[in-house]
């Protein structure tokens, strides 16, 4: 067979190309093209945990949780994420033979013993006469409770007169503590923060669990 009926036999003629080779070429130059395109693209790492959010201006300009509380006149609060739980309020158990004026003895919390400290004692706040805490009479008021506050690996309980519950406050809110505020002296309180027409005293969690802890020495 000649050249020409070859030729005939495939399609093609004098002066035709192939069109698969034309095809072939095509392709070629369009995944040269692309790898050009891809080596300029910066590389950028995927992000292993895409549920994560992003944390928006005003969660940046915002300070963490807090949980308000009154004791006697005075309002205060701790960090939401040490507070184990608001109980309400109940009796407490005296312990014979204890003299630490702070420890008012030991509160049933779900079944467990958890000793019950005054607040009120550590910071030096005196509660009005009719409002004194007693074992059988603990704060006899509709709004008291028992706040449980995790320190460590230690939990303890302290009556309040009444809990307002969680704010946010902005970071900007938050001041300086005055050296009349209560706390300020012994290093309790770290910031104050205007809340209505109140001045809140924020409590540093990990000094008031430490003095928690020497009561109980």
């Amino acid at each position: 067979m000649t050249n020409r009926e070859i030729a005939r036999e495939t399609g093609l003629t004098s002066g035709e190309r192939n069109p698969n080779l034309r095809l072939n070429a095509d392709t070629h130059a369009l995944h040269r093209q692309a790898a050009e395109l891809l080596d300029r693209l910066p590389v950028v790492p995927v992000d292993p945990s895409p549920w994560r959010a992003v944390p928006g201006e005003d969660e940046v300009a915002r300070g963490p949780s807090l949980l308000l509380f009154r004791v006697a006149d005075e309002w205060l609060a701790l960090p939401v994420s040490t507070i184990e739980e608001v109980a309400p309020m109940r009796a407490w158990h005296s312990v014979p033979g204890h003299r630490q004026r702070a420890l008012l003895g030991l509160v049933n919390l779900r079944g467990a013993l958890v000793p019950c400290l005054s607040l009120e004692e550590l910071l030096g706040v005196l509660p009005a006469p009719q409002a004194r805490a007693t074992p059988s009479s603990p704060l006899r008021t509709g709004a008291s409770r028992l706040l449980a506050l995790r320190h460590g690996h230690h939990l303890s309980v302290f009556p309040v007169t009444e809990v307002h519950g969680t704010v946010t406050p902005a970071k900007t809110a938050m001041g300086a503590v005055p050296a009349t505020t209560l706390g300020a002296t012994d290093g309790f309180a770290v910031a104050v923060l205007r809340w209505r027409e109140h001045v809140v005293g924020v409590l540093d969690p990990l000094r008031v669990g430490a003095a928690f802890d020497r009561s109980l020495a």
